[in-house]
């Protein structure tokens, strides 16, 4: 059984005020909107238990929100310029709906650099989940502009394993994974990576990279294999980052 899929987008670390990231934010998610009716509403995500979530339409109080954390941050470590604003949304407004299947959750951070798109209950959005996780990638890539971005899947087995691609079932332990889909920034045709279920070019940027069709099961080693017969392209055409150059493994 498929619980979810995340998304990860790698940005080199740089500082944003909360006025750019509310911006990007806010011009993301209406690209989001557009693609399925469960992303017409984002809400920022309460900072400690006596927070309230705030909708992205308040931008008064999120702007503040950022701003008061930005302050704090820098109580904290000291007065450094890379500490910038961030910012965290998800489609439910309430603790209570964290429960329901189709909680998704956009994370901006471009102070460390990761960000992400994550689905939590991907069965709530039937035979449109693959789509809309290929969609909300490209849509993603082109307001974030990644160096690389891969996509993790956690499922369980049939005896109530947990498993994660990126934990369980990757290729390689010294590069980065890619997992079911995800970016690099070169122009990819499909004829470079045949083993590939389709690519797609994203405003000169760089390719979306789709390596199964439909929904990818980190329990299925047919799928699994498939994925690392992509793997094993990018790597060789030096497009999987490496991230231990002293481990081979």
């Amino acid at each position: 059984m498929i619980l979810g899929a995340q998304a990860n987008l790698r940005t080199k670390p740089t500082s944003r005020t909360p006025e750019e990231v509310l911006s990007r934010a806010r011009g993301l998610t209406q690209s989001l909107a557009r693609t399925h009716s469960l992303l017409k509403s984002w809400y920022a995500l309460p900072s400690g238990p006596a927070d309230k979530y705030v909708s992205l339409q308040d931008a008064d109080a999120l702007l503040g929100s950022m701003r008061s954390r930005i302050e704090s941050s820098r109580s904290r470590f000291g007065h450094y310029e890379q500490l910038g604003a961030s910012l965290m949304l998800a489609n439910v407004d309430n603790d209570r709906d964290w429960r329901k299947p189709g909680v998704v959750v956009l994370d901006l951070n471009p102070t460390s650099g990761r960000n992400s798109f994550s689905i939590k209950g991907i069965a709530a959005f039937g035979e449109a989940a693959s789509s809309v996780m290929l969609n909300a990638l490209i849509e993603s890539v082109k307001a974030i502009q990644p160096e690389f971005a891969c996509t993790d899947v956690k499922a369980r087995t049939l005896e109530n394993e947990l498993v994660n691609y990126q934990i369980s079932r990757r290729l390689y332990q010294h590069r980065q994974f890619f997992g079911w889909m995800g970016f690099v920034p070169a122009q990819i045709t499909h004829a470079q990576i045949r083993d590939a279920h389709s690519v797609h070019p994203v405003d000169g940027l760089g390719t979306v990279i789709v390596s199964v069709p439909g929904v990818f099961d980190p329990t299925d080693d047919a799928q699994v294999d498939k994925v690392h017969r992509v793997e094993m392209d990018l790597a060789s055409y030096e497009l999987l980052p490496v991230t231990d150059p002293h481990f081979k493994g």
